[in-house]
């Protein structure tokens, strides 16, 4: 026996943006708000304010200001699973980031940068008062997670949380030197707070993040690339023996460290009216297992 329910809903969504920017002397300044409209929900509307301030030190160093207010309407999957939903609000946050930039040569800069987040009117479970939307996946988790994602609870939207971070980005570009490149090193936390008023770490409160591609040109024909990336393991809540989760562990532990090296090959053959780019490009060269979230086998317990 199959049970089917089909769900027929119209919604409309309207978002504009104005902004208006001015430079005196060695200043730039941005002011810009972004207004939206999304029938599904009861209070319809939002507005954004957001504005940066830039100061070039030089022609080669600029200091850089911006903040912000950010809005993402609920997920249409919550509101239609549960007609109560519609009460939802836009989810908000508050940012603002600092930074510098610095030109080493004029194939290459660097810079460094920090922000710090505030996220209010978030989700949050009326039913399972530990539960914030934010944790519940980036998809639809299914039975893995008691289908939370699917919003089937009601929803408040009196959910809030924090992120704050640091990174350090370089590039290189394509030049008379022939290779190119980038490098990125951060450092990020971030914690919600449901219904229950227990700040936790988020499900993907990965804190430090390594990245590093690049390549050289060998000669118009060959080019020689490779990637590797570096994270430290996200929050996941443990298992008891016989398949339960304990609300007071929630995203207590931690996943492993994940790593991998990517490399490729290009080869480029020139006719005389097309151009043909063959490549050979191997992913995870050393085989390294990836280590995620468990998940308990009822079957095989």
């Amino acid at each position: 026996m199959s049970n089917n329910t089909s769900v027929n809903t119209t919604t409309g969504k309207i978002g504009g943006y104005v902004q208006v920017s001015n430079s005196i002397d060695h200043w730039k300044f941005t002011l810009g708000s972004r207004f939206d409209y999304f029938s599904l929900i009861d209070k319809p509307f939002a507005i954004s304010p957001r504005g940066s301030i830039s100061y070039f030190v030089n022609s080669l160093t600029s200091l850089n200001l911006s903040l912000g207010r950010y809005y993402q309407t609920p997920s249409y999957i919550w509101i239609i699973s549960n007609s109560y939903n519609k009460q939802l609000c836009y989810m908000g946050a508050d940012q603002i980031v600092l930074g510098v930039q610095h030109l080493l040569r004029e194939d290459t800069k660097i810079s460094i940068e920090t922000y710090v987040k505030r996220y209010f009117n978030y989700p949050a479970s009326l039913d399972r008062r530990y539960l914030i939307m934010s944790n519940t996946g980036a998809g639809f988790g299914g039975s893995d997670e008691g289908f939370a994602s699917f919003g089937f609870d009601r929803l408040a939207s009196e959910g809030s949380g924090a992120a704050k971070g640091i990174e350090f980005f370089a590039q290189k570009k394509f030049s008379e030197i022939p290779c190119y490149g980038t490098l990125s090193v951060s450092y990020n936390e971030a914690e919600f707070s449901p219904l229950d008023g227990v700040s936790r770490p988020g499900s993907f409160d990965q804190r430090w993040i390594f990245n590093l591609g690049g390549g050289y040109v060998l000669s118009e024909k060959w080019e020689f690339s490779a990637k590797f990336r570096l994270a430290t393991g996200r929050p996941y809540t443990p298992f008891n023996s016989n398949g339960t989760q304990s609300v007071a562990l929630y995203n207590t532990e931690r996943t492993g460290i994940n790593h991998s090296l990517d490399v490729r090959v290009d080869r480029r053959w020139q006719f005389s009216s097309w151009l043909l780019i063959t490549y050979i490009d191997i992913q995870n060269v050393y085989n390294n297992k990836p280590k995620d979230v468990p998940y308990f086998d009822q079957r095989t317990q």
